[in-house]
């Protein structure tokens, strides 16, 4: 892929974060932002997988593909480089583990938000 394939978009998230004016819209504004993560997440953790084991998400039988979570822990996360490693693959998996674990803090960051607007509008409410 280079970069001449991916298309041109407008800032979309600027504009409409500069339109909100109430709770409400901000409330869907996150709603959409936490989706937007979740989808990028997802993509990030396929196509590390397929880069890593050479075999495309799509190319891999379904009982095979394993989640997000798991790539990160059986094939990212690292507190030591395994021996034999080389500088450029441990730095590599690095990033893409620090992309992924960041997608995952804007989940929880979003939900937390949620939570705080439901909160502030009936404190009793369940979640």
């Amino acid at each position: 892929m280079t970069d001449t394939t991916i298309p041109a978009v407008e800032d979309t998230w600027v504009e409409q974060g500069q339109e909100i004016s109430t709770p409400e819209q901000l409330q869907q504004y996150v709603s959409q932002l936490r989706a937007a993560a979740s989808h990028m997440q997802t993509g990030l953790g396929r196509a590390a997988w397929g880069a890593l084991t050479g075999r495309s998400w799509l190319d891999t039988p379904g009982d095979e593909r394993p989640n997000v979570p798991t790539i990160l822990s059986e094939h990212l996360e690292m507190t030591v480089t395994p021996a034999g490693m080389t500088a450029t693959d441990a730095t590599l998996r690095q990033s893409l583990a620090t992309l992924l674990v960041a997608l995952d803090a804007v989940d929880r960051a979003t939900l937390t938000t949620w939570l705080a607007q439901v909160a502030a509008q009936d404190p009793n409410r369940t979640a």
